[in-house]
């Protein structure tokens, strides 16, 4: 029997997939897995030929692989889920995760969003830019509920409401 986290796990692999075929679909290829142990192990050739994949001694809880059909270049996108509210801890993590892979994208997904105290924090531009930047992109943190909806009014940062 799934537990609710496994079952939470197969939800945002499906939510991930779909965001990503609405968007990359037309140039890329796309496979979404859900790793069973570090990046840096897994058996994929795609995996095998990104920058720099032997640093990736970690584990994200779903990773898509955009592969360019034009180009073939290989880019990453990162999603950490939580059944529980979002805690800086969490962020930290994927900060440090999206500091090494540079993904094109980077997700943190809850149940249950950001606790306001999180959430306070995040309003100074300046902690908000230490714990979600990364290169010149940002981590997005999204509620994404157990049907598959995303609640526009808990994605932050707010520049990417519009987006999902």
């Amino acid at each position: 029997m799934d537990s609710s986290k496994d079952k939470y796990t197969k939800l945002a692999r499906r939510w991930l997939e779909f965001f990503l075929i609405k968007h990359y679909a037309k140039t890329h290829d796309i496979k979404v897995i859900i790793p069973r142990g570090n990046l840096s192990k897994i058996d994929l050739v795609e995996i095998k030929r990104y920058p720099n994949y032997s640093l990736m001694d970690f584990s994200s809880d779903v990773v898509g692989i955009i592969t360019s059909k034009k180009t073939k270049k290989i880019g990453l996108v990162l999603l950490n889920r939580s059944t529980n509210a979002i805690s800086v801890k969490e962020i930290g993590e994927m900060n440090l995760y999206s500091k090494i892979v540079n993904p094109e994208m980077a997700f943190i997904v809850s149940l249950k969003g950001l606790p306001n105290e999180v959430n306070n924090l995040l309003l100074n531009e300046e902690i908000c830019s230490s714990l979600l930047g990364y290169g010149n992109k940002k981590i997005i943190i999204l509620k994404l509920d157990d049907k598959g909806k995303v609640d526009s009014k808990t994605i932050f940062p707010r520049k990417f409401k519009d987006s999902f």
